[in-house]
């Protein structure tokens, strides 16, 4: 083993990993600003719980120069923690909802501030952080169209009978959307042809970020009867997704395949760590020196 277990590969090592390091802190920096910036913390969601959301961006998606995608996965999954909580609060009545989702994907102005003008205060600075976030990562026009299009689509997923959480294959679905979109993956022709394996991963993230959804409940303490299943068939369902993300997409790019994967994996490492065990993770990837 001396080509590659030596002194000088270690420092290599330690070099890398301390550079990524510095990339996560400044980004994670840049990141609180637009955090207090917006008073999410009055909104419902902690800073620990914003950390945690970057965390698992950053663990999937690493490369220095995937900064954009990187932090798109980490403000979206900070707004949908946010606008959850809300729901949570008041309750998805569908009139609130819908409030929300036409607001915010209407393009008439007076058509907006009209449904501006029947909100409170704390939906009005939502819709506002929601509103400038499409704006920040929609490069095109067409780009915002298609982020206007994935939020509504995840504001739509929620019911009222939904008040002991949010829908997390809506949410994962959003997430990849919004990366594929910052990458400037999502406008090419790649996906027109080959619709049917896009669909198929889809599908693929929806049934298990669904079962996923089952095993944080029971998690947290509600009775699962068949969790052994439910655990057995997300094994199999996460074997079937990276058969066709990383080796039977001949058509959809692979970057693509790997989004979905990346998503899926982190809910599930989500549904099986403890917020203390991914503290703990956090604190040893991002926040200690190496030595």
């Amino acid at each position: 083993m001396p080509l590659v277990n030596n002194d000088l590969y270690l420092k290599a090592a330690k070099a890398d990993f301390t550079n990524f390091q510095q990339m996560c802190r400044l980004e994670w920096h840049d990141l609180k600003r637009w955090y207090d910036r917006n008073n999410l913390q009055m909104r419902g969601l902690s800073e620990s719980s914003a950390l945690r959301a970057y965390f698992l961006a950053a663990a999937n998606i690493f490369e220095p120069n995937r900064a954009a995608e990187r932090l798109a996965w980490a403000r979206t999954a900070i707004l949908t923690d946010v606008v959850s909580a809300y729901f949570q609060r008041n309750g998805c009545a569908p009139d609130l909802r819908e409030r929300l989702s036409t607001s915010n994907l209407t393009r008439d102005r007076h058509h907006s501030l009209s449904r501006v003008a029947i909100m409170d205060w704390t939906e009005n600075s939502i819709l506002h952080v929601l509103q400038e976030l499409i704006t920040d990562l929609g490069k095109f026009d067409n780009t915002t169209d298609t982020l206007r299009k994935a939020w509504k689509d995840w504001l739509m997923a929620w019911t009222a009978e939904e008040r002991s959480g949010p829908c997390e294959w809506s949410t994962a679905l959003l997430l990849v959307r919004t990366i594929e979109v910052c990458s400037g993956r999502h406008s090419s022709t790649d996906h027109q042809l080959n619709f049917w394996e896009y669909t198929q991963l889809e599908g693929l993230t929806s049934s298990i970020c669904r079962k996923l959804a089952s095993r944080v409940l029971a998690k947290h303490g509600h009775r699962m009867e068949n969790i052994e299943d439910i655990d057995r068939q997300v094994d199999l369902e996460m074997g079937e997704l990276a058969h066709h993300a990383l080796q039977s997409c001949n058509g959809i790019r692979k970057l693509t395949g790997q989004t979905f994967l990346h998503v899926v994996k982190s809910f599930n490492y989500v549904a099986l760590c403890s917020y203390d065990t991914i503290d703990c993770h956090i604190y040893k990837v991002l926040l200690e020196d190496v030595i």
